[in-house]
Order: structure tokens, then C-alpha cells, then sequence
């Protein structure tokens, strides 16, 4: 079938991209010895080429699981089984280990060769059937002369081990591989590996099999050549083992598998592993578990949630992950931290994440990391607000997260300092106190504090992105606590097309401060603060708004960050 590259379905309307595929597992380890030990199989062979390809969802992401091969065998026993690989729908199954003296080779995507000792063990089979061939069988002894199978390929059963009666007795060859161009080269894949030759004397020569074409391992020679391993990447079985005594007793390791996509054009519409172009086609190459990243339609990157709004794709990550440009952009990113928790004993407000801007970011075709910071955790008892975890995009400017509200203690009064300071509380002896500073550029400083010890107290609003947290009244009449500093709205577009921050009336904003919580309870600043309470629980801050939350009995939790990544269509 051809590489279609991406597809409208004319039944659902649906856009996909069309992918060929090669997923070949990890191949199994040698037999170890005692006597002789089965060649491993190759590790699961399967692809589309001459088959069907993958339709994947655009916008999407697909975990790539690359299988690795089965460990060195360090005593006598069957080898290792390789491990699978997996992308999408498609599984392909570890290569079986080697079998040894009075073990049968294990089944696989192929199985290990059969191993000897008095008496011959079976070959591993390869199940589930369709991705490769079993092993070949072993011999017994003979004078103490025993001889192994050499392990399942992807192309070819494995070879048996030469009969004893032969004037030379060799461990049998690995089965082939088969050979695949998905890569833009030839390149052969799932070679079995030769089973071992254990020459215990009565004159009879021989050797270990030979690896099977496509990376198998050699069989081991008694007391003259160790065993090979299994070509990484390849999806080959290693080597079984030849005798007693270290190294000659070791089954060798298998070879690692490999994943690769394919698809019609050389414009990238993915992420992951190593990219290349050849023949009109793109080709991703993973050699290690990974991520192939299916972009939106049209974008020139992948990472978060993708939308296209107003001649811009918008990346919105709402946690922490990674950025991917495709090709080289320019770039425009907000950044908001986690809003920091009011204090507890109707603290002052907690202030909000800061917030910041870098415009005209000129980005290439790599990995950016994203770290969106969570919101200060919630307090009770007597203790300030806690602070908010700090956002950033790859190593910009770290934006710091909201500080923490002041409480009614000596030393604690003052809330803590964070993108937008917490809002203060006077303490017990009557101390006035101002609201703790913000982050030049990223917010604004809390509120104060009232200033009469006998007959109140009112506690400051966190600050917001967009003003000064409230100050606490200063009159018994009427008494009411600060409001949180409304947030910004510079960024109304980002929120509308993106479905974040806090929207009021259309409009959306971003890191508003958290309200103070005595006397009269402050209001929450818009863009996700809320209001303080004089009893209570105060609410959460809104998540990925980096709104900080109201000063309470008990303070709920602060706002998380988000990052939001734009560029031009």
C-alpha cells in the first residue's frame, strides 16, 4: 500500500497521518552452560511495508517502547528473553532465550535454539506466530561432546546442530534476518544467534554456529571462544554459551530492537527519535524508548494542548512537559507561577504567580523544557501562606511564585515575597506591618495591615499582576480586610482562544492576588485569587491561572502556573 502521508477520511471528515512502520523487539540471550547453550532468538519482526500502514490522530502522542535485549545468561540455564517493542497498535514480542543442557529454548518473536547435554532439549517456537521462525535443534553427547541449535530469525528457522556422527560437530547457525528499507538503506534485522559447541575430547572437532544474517551472535567454542552478543538495535539473539568455566559458560546478551515511522513528504508533521529525510519521504528513527509526537494539522511544533485561533497556533501546557519546534519559529510565551496560599487565622492574602512575557523568542528545531509551577499548599493553624512553585520556559527568566500570606505572630506578620507579595497581618503586639514585595516585572507588592490592636485587626490582599494587593481598614467602622490585586488582562486573546484564565465578562485575566481574611473578608483579585474568609475554609485558586488564594481559618491551596507558547501560522 503507499505512504499516503496526511489523510482526510472522506466518511468522518477526520485528518490523520498515515505512517509506515518497523517495530522489531529485543532478541533473546544465548544458552548459558554447563555443557552447551541454544543460540537466542530474534526479537518480534513487524512492519507495514507490503501490509497496511498506521492512521494516527493528529495532535497526539504516542509512547514509544523500545524492547531491549535479554541479559548475558551467568549460569547454566535457558537465556533470557529479549523484551518487546511496542508503537501504537503494534506489539512486537522478545526474542526467546537459549535453551541448555536438559532445558528447552524458550518461545519468542523467535525462538531460542535447543540446547544439550546427555540428551537434546527442544527448540523454543516463535508464538506469537507470524513475527519470526523457531530455533534449531541441538544434539546430545558424544564422548562428552555436546552441541546446541543456533536461535530463530526473523527470516529463517534456526539451524540444527551437526549430528554426532559427523566427522565435525558445529553448533548450529542463527536464522536469517530480513532485510528492510524503511530507513532509506538496506539494512538486515533479526538475526538469530549460533548455538554453542561444547568439545569434551574423543577427537571430534567443531565450532559454535554462526550468527544469523542480521546482527546474531556467534555460539562460543570450548575453551577457545567466548560467545557474542547480539547486534544492538538489530533485534538479534546472542551467542550460546560452550562449556563450563568463565567467560565460555556465559550466554551472550541479545541485541536491542528498534522502532521506525515513515511518511509521505519531507515536510516534518511529527516529533521523536532521530529525523531524516530520504526517497520524498520523512523518517523517524527511535533506537530508545521515546515519544512520536503527531502535530497539529499545519503546526510547526508539538508539545501541550494545540489550538489555532486569530493567524496563531497556540501551546498551552498546563503541566509540566516539552516543546518541540519542527523548524526553526518565532515565538512569542507566557509564563505564570503557582499563586502562593493566604494565611491561616484569617491571614492575609496569597499572592499571585508571577507573570511575564517574552516576545519575538526565536526557537529552532529542538527539545524546550516546560516547568509549570503548582500553587502553594493550604495552612491552618498559626503559620504564614506558603509560596507558589516557580514556571519557566527552557532557561529563560525563572517567573516566581506568589508569596506566601502574613499571620497574626510576631515575625510573621509580613507575607512572604514571591512574583506578587503575600499581604501582611498585624501581630499580636500591635505592629504594623506592610505587605510583602513582588518580583520586578513579574507582579506587585501585598496590602498592609490595619493599625488598631485594641478593638480589630484586618489582614492585606496578595498582590496581582495588575495592582497592589488592598490594605486592611484602618477604622473600626467599617471593618473590612484588603482585596487581592486584580490580575492582567493583557492577555485576553491567549485566555479567549485558549480556554484559560479566569474569564469575567469576556474579558480574561491571568495572576490576581488572593483577599485577606479578617474583619470583613477582601474579595479575590481577578485571574483566579480568592476571597479571604474570617472563618472557615477559603476556596482554592483557580488552577493554571497562578491566582493566589484568600487569607482563612484555613487557607485552601494557590492557583497553578501555566505556560502558553504562540506563533504566527
Amino acid at each position: 500500500m503507499p505512504i499516503l502521508g496526511i489523510l482526510a477520511s472522506a466518511i468522518t471528515g477526520n485528518l490523520g497521518l498515515t505512517v509506515d512502520y518497523l517495530v522489531v523487539a529485543g532478541g533473546g540471550s544465548g544458552g548459558g552452560g554447563g555443557f552447551s547453550g541454544g543460540g537466542g532468538g530474534a526479537g518480534g519482526f513487524k512492519t507495514s511495508i507490503g501490509g497496511s500502514p498506521l492512521s494516527l490522530d493528529l495532535n497526539t502522542n504516542y509512547t514509544i517502547t523500545v524492547g531491549g535485549g535479554g541479559a548475558t545468561k551467568t549460569s547454566n540455564g535457558v537465556g533470557n528473553n529479549g523484551s518487546n517493542s511496542i508503537f501504537s497498535t503494534i506489539t512486537s514480542t522478545g526474542g526467546g532465550g537459549g535453551g541448555a543442557g536438559g532445558v528447552n529454548g524458550a518461545n519468542g518473536g523467535s525462538g531460542g535454539g535447543g540446547g544439550a547435554e546427555d540428551t537434546p532439549s527442544l527448540p523454543g517456537s516463535a508464538s506469537p506466530a507470524g513475527q519470526g521462525n523457531n530455533g534449531g535443534l541441538g544434539f546430545d553427547g558424544v564422548v562428552a561432546l555436546t552441541v546446541s541449535g543456533g536461535g530463530g530469525g526473523a527470516g529463517a528457522v534456526g539451524g540444527p546442530a551437526t549430528p554426532r556422527n559427523s566427522a565435525t560437530v558445529n553448533g548450529g547457525a542463527g536464522g536469517a534476518g530480513l532485510a528492510n528499507s524503511i530507513s532509506g538503506t538496506s539494512v538486515t534485522y533479526g538475526g538469530g544467534g549460533g548455538g554453542g559447541n561444547d568439545k569434551g575430547g574423543g577427537g571430534f572437532g567443531g565450532i559454535g554456529g554462526a550468527g544469523g544474517a542480521g546482527g546474531g551472535g556467534t555460539g562460543g567454542t570450548f575453551t577457545t571462544t567466548q560467545a557474542t552478543a547480539g547486534t544492538v538495535n538489530l533485534g538479534s539473539g546472542g551467542g550460546g554459551a560452550s562449556s563450563t568455566g568463565n567467560p565460555y559458560n556465559l550466554g551472550a546478551a541479545g541485541g536491542s530492537g528498534i522502532v521506525i515511522a515513515r511518511y509521505s513528504g519531507t515536510t516534518q508533521k511529527a516529533t521523536g527519535g532521530t529525523v531524516t529525510t530520504s526517497g520524498g519521504n520523512t523518517i523517524h528513527t527511535f533506537t530508545a524508548s521515546g515519544t512520536f509526537a503527531v502535530a497539529a494539522s499545519g503546526a510547526k511544533a508539538t508539545g501541550g494542548t494545540v489550538v489555532s485561533s486569530g493567524g496563531y497556533f497556540y501551546h498551552t501546557f498546563t503541566s509540566s512537559g516539552t516543546f518541540i519546534p519542527m523548524q526553526s519559529i518565532t515565538a512569542d510565551i507566557l509564563v505564570v507561577a503557582g499563586g502562593g496560599s493566604g494565611g491561616s487565622g484569617s491571614g492575609g492574602g496569597g499572592g499571585a504567580g508571577g507573570l511575564l512575557e517574552h516576545t519575538s523568542q526565536s526557537l529552532t528545531a529542538q527539545n524546550y523544557t516546560i516547568t509549570v509551577g503548582g500553587g502553594g499548599a493550604g495552612v491552618s493553624g498559626t503559620n504564614p501562606g506558603n509560596t507558589g512553585s516557580d514556571s519557566q520556559f527552557a532557561a529563560l527568566t525563572l517567573v516566581k511564585g506568589g508569596g506566601g500570606g502574613g499571620i497574626y505572630q510576631s515575625g510573621n506578620e509580613v507575607g512572604l515575597t514571591g512574583g506578587s507579595g503575600g499581604g501582611a497581618q498585624k501581630d499580636a503586639t500591635g505592629t504594623i506591618a506592610a505587605g510583602a514585595l513582588g518580583t520586578s516585572g513579574q507582579g506587585n507588592a501585598g496590602g498592609g495591615a490595619s493599625t488598631d490592636n485594641v478593638t480589630f485587626r484586618t489582614s492585606g490582599g496578595g498582590g496581582g499582576k495588575g495592582a497592589v494587593g488592598g490594605n486592611g481598614s484602618t477604622n473600626a467602622t467599617p471593618q473590612f480586610s484588603g482585596a487581592g490585586g486584580v490580575g492582567s488582562s493583557s492577555y485576553s486573546s491567549w485566555g479567549l482562544a485558549t480556554s484559560t484564565g479566569e474569564n469575567s465578562g469576556g474579558t480574561y485575566y491571568y495572576a490576581g492576588g488572593g483577599g485577606g481574611g479578617n474583619g470583613g473578608p477582601g474579595a479575590g483579585g481577578l485571574g483566579g485569587g480568592t476571597a479571604g474568609t474570617a472563618s472557615g475554609v477559603s476556596a482554592n485558586g483557580q488552577a493554571n491561572t497562578g491566582g493566589g488564594t484568600g487569607g482563612g481559618s484555613t487557607s485552601g491551596n494557590g492557583g497553578s502556573g501555566i505556560v502558553i507558547v504562540r506563533y504566527a501560522i
